[in-house]
């Protein structure tokens, strides 16, 4: 019997791909362009491999034509995916979840120092050139150790985080959805508000579903102790925005860390502006090695689901 040859097209350049194509695969890049351009590209295609800047609809999933069996994409979350008009035409998603956890979880643990501490309104006063000695109540900032870490998702990117803050010295809380989800040390809660009010640190793992969008609203933001941070590595329209920065503007917040933003990339000039807010163009997973993970689990599990 003759081995069938699958067409994986991959809308992006990603670190780690094999020179040689696994057997039964010819792999095809999309060099980048236009929806149209895509959408051609994406014809005749058995498989797609895309990354969150391309929106998998029905208008690709037809231009794929009937023999797409499979889509995966290189992120954990599938917000950019019409997964149920997938399941309709029996193509199955897989994502690169479990791959990056480690690094957003260092990540997480970066932003709240940095956000804590006070690191980067630190570093932009010494790149300004001013003038400046020691002194004892310059840039006082908040330490980590003993203060309450909530954490608002309790996957595998929740749990490498609640580890990672106990070992700073934390108290985490998390809130509990299942029996049997919570992580070792970790302090359940049963109702978010109640995971909100403890929380002199929040940070956020759950993915953007139409239950969790702006879930973290201007009648959640206010139950936190005053002066606290809240970090964001999931998806920037789980947080009201606006919320957000009226908060913060306000002083009820004393601070923000977002990977992650409403309507990327655009960033507001009033989070921009803001002294206590660290800002980053979505890198929490922006490490070599899971990056080269992360197209190594994606690629792995396509190939399994072609061959089911």
């Amino acid at each position: 019997m003759t081995a069938v040859e699958h067409r994986l097209l991959i809308t992006a350049d990603l670190p780690g791909l094999p020179a040689v194509p696994p057997a039964g695969l010819t792999l095809a890049l999309w060099p980048g362009g236009d929806r149209d351009s895509l959408l051609r590209a994406a014809a005749g295609s058995t498989a797609l491999l895309v990354t969150a800047n391309e929106p998998v609809d029905e208008a690709l999933l037809r231009a794929a034509g009937p023999d797409l069996r499979v889509v995966g994409t290189y992120s954990t979350g599938v917000d950019h995916i019409a997964v149920e008009a997938c399941r309709r035409a029996g193509v199955r998603v897989v994502t690169a979840a479990g791959a990056l956890a480690p690094a957003v979880a260092e990540y997480t643990l970066g932003a709240l120092l940095s956000c804590a501490r006070r690191i980067v309104e630190a570093d932009r006063f010494v790149r300004s050139g001013a003038a400046w000695r020691w002194e004892a109540d310059a840039f006082l900032g908040t330490q980590l150790h003993g203060r309450r870490l909530g954490v608002l998702g309790l996957g595998a990117i929740g749990a490498e985080v609640a580890a990672r803050a106990q070992a700073f010295g934390m108290e985490v809380h998390g809130l509990l959805h299942r029996p049997g989800a919570l992580p070792p040390g970790v302090i359940p809660h049963r109702e978010l508000v109640d995971l909100m009010r403890v929380s002199d640190f929040l940070t956020i793992h759950v993915p953007l579903t139409s239950r969790t969008e702006r879930m973290i609203d201007k009648s959640m933001l206010v139950e936190m102790p005053p002066g606290a941070v809240v970090v964001n590595t999931s998806r920037g329209r789980v947080v009201d925005q606006a919320a957000l920065i009226e908060l913060l503007e306000a002083g009820h917040l004393g601070g923000a860390a977002l990977d992650v933003f409403e309507d990327e990339p655009f960033v507001p000039a009033e989070l921009r502006r803001s002294p206590r807010t660290v800002l980053t163009p979505h890198i929490g997973s922006a490490t070599t090695v899971a990056r080269r993970s992360m197209t190594a689990t994606v690629l792995r599990r396509m190939g399994r689901a072609l061959q089911e």
